[in-house]
């Protein structure tokens, strides 16, 4: 028989306690930094190993009953425990959510990091230096003279929508969402790529808008599904290697796409010396424009674009910004534009009104122009109000990476309303902290919004809205990181609802259920959205 060392087992034993020490003392010290940060913060007291998931159960319809309870015990800060180590404030009043959203800080990566095998280190994942530059050189793609030449698709994309309902029997019941996010997605690579996919009326399935369907869907159920979170565990099941597969293919064709418009680019101005020596970036865009004969896309500007070194992005840098704009701009309108429907059938009387001011407004004109839409002024409050209690996004989550004092929602400023606050109501979060703003819950907080539960547009006419907090509205963030496409989304929306009053009225169909809320990669309707659509 062989006899083993008794040294050789105390050797393996204290190599195995050191690599156990060594693995669990970072996960130790930040239980310890958010049991800290939460030291007087009402809330429930969490479970020692599943924190409070067990109280918070998302695919559950009673969860819209768990966030107002949460609401309830704390209207500024709300601590969240996922699990015995991943902690977050939860921030949902404007007085706590102003000084963090006031900064740059990046964003958390659970859930967000699950998305960058699709959309790389784009404007919504990247953070520091880069993130500056890139916000700075695609702001540009987002001015009103580029955002004007869009209106062509913006007309066209809604028109071809509404024509399919149109051949449908008067009074006919349709499923929003589909359709809806099916003409979004088709404005979106229209206005990205100048890419004409026909997926409106195109009775197969197009590879591409699939692929982007099936990847949006797929990561929010990995965000909720804690066993594949590690990434080598989720691409060893089906699910995580149809990921990859859809991932590869939306890239090769984007880089096709790319390539082809470069090589186009370089083309037309070859030979133009003004455009080469030129420092007026804008000058060269109107040149290029006047060349090329055709509206600019966003992949143009891209491709076009410099900083003031005269660096332009690189083929990734576009690659990830075309995928994070389609990413950010379809599902996200999409939602919105379901749920805008869905008040026009709930309140006929909004509905309405909002008729009549496009009737006045454009009369019988069949074509939008961007000076139409600042017209339109209760067509906008009508917006804002659904955008209030169906954000798209409906939480968003950021991770310190420098020390940030929030100087209200502590202690007895929990519950105080008043413009100063008491005494020691103010704390200092370090490095490693994470927060997570959930714009669902600070949209119908109470303590922000009277009769947060009432639907009522007339809470942004100006004489409503003074005095109230910039932050107490965050359908697209705010701060530097807010969303870049904001007016692009607001004008896509105003174009879509103004030519579908023109044409239709709307009706809640009482046969079908009522909406219920989902907490997807948007906010969506469980089992959809059902309209009764009747031509006028």
């Amino acid at each position: 028989m062989i006899q083993l060392n008794p040294a050789l087992y105390l050797s393996v034993a204290l190599v195995s306690i050191v690599l156990l020490v060594k693995y669990l003392t970072p996960w130790y010290r930040l239980r310890k930094q958010g049991q800290k940060a939460m030291e007087g913060i009402i809330g429930q007291e969490p479970h020692w190993l599943f924190g409070t998931l067990t109280q918070l159960q998302l695919s559950e319809a009673s969860f819209l009953d768990a966030l107002k309870q949460l609401n309830e015990m704390g209207p500024k800060i709300v601590p969240l425990w996922m699990g015995p180590f991943l902690w977050y404030l939860v921030l949902v009043h404007p007085h706590v959510v102003k000084p963090l959203l006031e900064t740059a800080e990046p964003k958390d990566e659970i859930g967000y990091g699950f998305l960058r095998p699709w959309i790389g280190d784009g404007l919504l994942v990247s953070k520091g230096e880069k993130w500056h530059r890139n916000r700075h050189l695609l702001t540009r793609a987002f001015h009103f003279d580029i955002l004007k030449g869009y209106m062509q698709s913006f007309n066209s994309c809604a028109t071809t929508m509404l024509d399919i309902w149109d051949s449908k029997p008067r009074g006919r019941t349709i499923e929003m969402f589909k359709p809806v996010s099916l003409m979004a997605l088709d404005n979106m690579l229209q206005c990205t790529m100048s890419f004409q996919t026909g997926c409106q009326t195109d009775s197969g399935e197009n590879k591409y808008i699939k692929a982007v369907f099936e990847m949006g869907e797929t990561v929010m159920k990995r965000v909720f599904n804690p066993l594949v979170h590690p990434d080598f565990l989720f691409y060893l099941t089906p699910c995580g290697r149809r990921f990859k597969a859809h991932c590869d293919y939306v890239h090769e064709f984007d880089e096709k796409i790319i390539a082809e418009r470069k090589a186009y680019i370089q083309k037309i101005t070859s030979n133009s010396e003004r455009m080469k020596n030129d420092a007026d970036e804008n000058q060269n865009l109107s040149l290029y424009m006047k060349m090329s004969k055709k509206n600019l896309d966003f992949l143009d500007i891209l491709l076009l674009t410099k900083d003031e070194d005269g660096k332009g992005l690189s083929d990734r840098e576009i690659r990830d910004e075309v995928d994070t704009f389609l990413f950010e701009g379809h599902d996200t309108t999409a939602s919105a534009l379901s749920w805008a429907f869905y008040c026009f059938a709930t309140y006929p009387e909004c509905q309405e009104k909002c008729r009549t001011e496009v009737q006045t407004v454009l009369g019988n004109k069949k074509y939008i122009e961007w000076n139409d839409l600042a017209k339109l002024s209760y067509l906008t409050m009508f917006i804002k109000e659904v955008l209030r209690l169906y954000p798209p996004v409906f939480t968003m989550a950021r991770k310190l990476s420098n020390p940030l004092t929030i100087n209200r929602g502590f202690g007895e400023d929990q519950f105080c309303q008043a413009e100063f606050p008491p005494p020691v109501a103010g704390r200092t979060l370090g490095p490693g902290s994470s927060f997570n703003t959930p714009m669902f819950m600070l949209h119908r907080n109470a303590a922000v919004w009277p009769d947060p539960e009432v639907f009522d547009p007339l809470r942004f006419t100006p004489d409503n809205s003074k005095g109230r907090s910039p932050y107490a509205h965050l359908p697209f963030s705010a701060g530097p990181r807010n969303c870049i496409g904001q007016k692009f989304a607001m004008a896509e929306m105003k174009v879509t609802l103004s030519k579908a009053l023109q044409r239709f009225r709307f009706y809640i169909d009482e046969e079908c259920p009522k909406p219920e809320i989902q907490f997807s990669i948007v906010l969506k309707a469980k089992k959809g959205i059902h309209i009764k659509v009747d031509a006028l």
